[in-house]
């Protein structure tokens, strides 16, 4: 056999193992996004409206909580473990340190939603226990999630994912009477089983000691951690600022097509978003990213998206009728441009997982900032031009463009934007 196809089998074969794998992170995503909605769906008709608000809020707070807790952890062990001389350490260490910030940050965070009148004395600690249980986690949850993909098992992280989400809706018919404490108590206390399966499965999966692998303490994936907590931070600022600002420069109505497109948007980002963290944890195992597989999932992901947007943009009248009633309809422009953003927001998770696989934490952070100020120049640029609503979202368009061409030419460029420390060979 010749050597280009033995290349191509080898690239062929990974390329089979990404999607695979990438399948499973699809099913999770979907799953914990479906079942959510279920969720919060059945909630509205089963709660009063005010403690479906506080609840809510209760679970937004903490989630946000969880995501600034883990400090990018759960994207170091995808990165670290697989070449850990003690791979099981390294988890227990980052579950320790993950697990005493998410603790402090879940009970501060509730409390200023909880200082207000709506929420009865009686319910005040009952809902910080809650909020403290659910932050906690919800952080070990992707500490873990983080640990199966590692681990090429990311089919055990999809099903926890699917268990959960059934859990919380099953808890949630027996509740009703229990008020706001019963509403958030179901959507916390499914998390628990589901965690504590997940802790007797992670030792089955990775082995106490790793004859080929290398002491790794936790300082040692810091830099890289905090380099994606830092990009991830930026790439949501728009995200969290978007509709907020809407809502003060226009009206409620249009601030609430304005998130309903955002979201639409948002949900197609998940093929794309499993596809990439499946490449990261390949790229992780073989300590390099192959550029013909870098470039196939990259066409995949364009196979794949290009269609659906081309449909969606087509069916854009009727999906906004559909999800908004007929008042959405005149505003189909927005998942219009919502979902054109999506295109180059696929190409540049690919380059990200290049710039974690090559460990390079700085130009992570510096792409997370270069979009959101890309994205927000544009949005006060149209808001200074008196641009409508429905063209607001060409600046996730714009920036979505500009994180792509500058994090390629980070890509290409290594020197001076590589990891902190001396670890990393093209630091040496």
């Amino acid at each position: 056999m010749s050597l280009g196809k033995r290349t191509r089998g080898r690239s062929d074969a990974a390329l089979d193992s990404v999607t695979r794998q990438g399948f499973w992170v699809l099913v999770g995503l979907v799953s914990v996004s479906g079942l959510g909605f279920a969720f919060w769906i059945l909630a509205a008709h089963l709660f009063p409206a005010e403690a479906v608000g506080i609840a809510g809020s209760l679970v937004s707070l903490s989630t946000f909580g969880a995501a600034f807790a883990v400090l990018g952890l759960d994207a170091g062990l995808v990165r670290f473990a697989p070449h850990a001389l003690h791979p099981r350490r390294l988890i227990r260490s980052v579950v320790v340190v993950t697990g005493l910030l998410a603790g402090g940050i879940g009970v501060l965070l509730p409390l200023f939603i909880l200082s207000m009148e709506a929420v009865g004395s009686g319910a005040r600690v009952p809902l910080i226990g809650l909020s403290l249980a659910f932050t906690i986690g919800t952080v070990w949850t992707f500490v873990m999630n983080g640990a199966f993909i590692a681990a090429r098992k990311a089919q055990i992280a999809a099903a926890e994912l699917c268990a959960y989400g059934l859990l919380k809706i099953v808890l949630l018919l027996v509740v009703p009477a229990a008020g706001v404490v019963g509403l958030f108590a179901a959507y916390t206390i499914p998390l628990f089983p589901v965690m504590l399966t997940g802790f007797v499965l992670l030792p089955r999966t990775w082995p106490g000691e790793n004859p080929n692998g290398k002491p790794q303490a936790l300082r040692d994936i810091a830099g890289l951690s905090v380099g994606n907590w830092l990009s991830a931070f930026g790439y949501a600022i728009p995200y969290l600022c978007g509709p907020a600002l809407v809502l003060y420069f226009f009206d409620p109505t249009t601030a609430a097509f304005f998130f309903i497109a955002l979201q639409l948007g948002e949900i197609l980002n998940y093929g794309s978003d499993a596809l990439t963290k499946s490449l990261f944890a390949h790229g992780s195992r073989e300590d390099r990213l192959a550029g013909a597989l870098k470039a196939a999932v990259r066409n995949r992901i364009l196979l794949v998206l290009t269609p659906v947007v081309a449909l969606g943009i087509v069916l854009a009248s009727f999906v906004a009728s559909a999800v908004g009633g007929a008042a959405f309809r005149p505003h189909a422009l927005m998942i219009q441009v919502f979902l054109l953003a999506t295109i180059p927001r696929g190409l540049y998770q690919v380059v990200l997982v290049e710039l974690n696989v090559d460990r390079r934490p700085r130009a992570l952070a510096l792409c997370g900032g270069v979009f959101a100020c890309a994205t927000m120049a544009g949005f006060a640029a149209g808001l200074l031009l008196h641009a409508t609503a429905d063209v607001l979202p060409a600046a996730w368009v714009g920036g979505g463009l500009g994180v792509l061409l500058f994090s390629r030419h980070l890509a290409r460029r290594p020197v001076g934007l590589t990891t902190w420390g001396s670890n990393n060979p093209q630091n040496r």
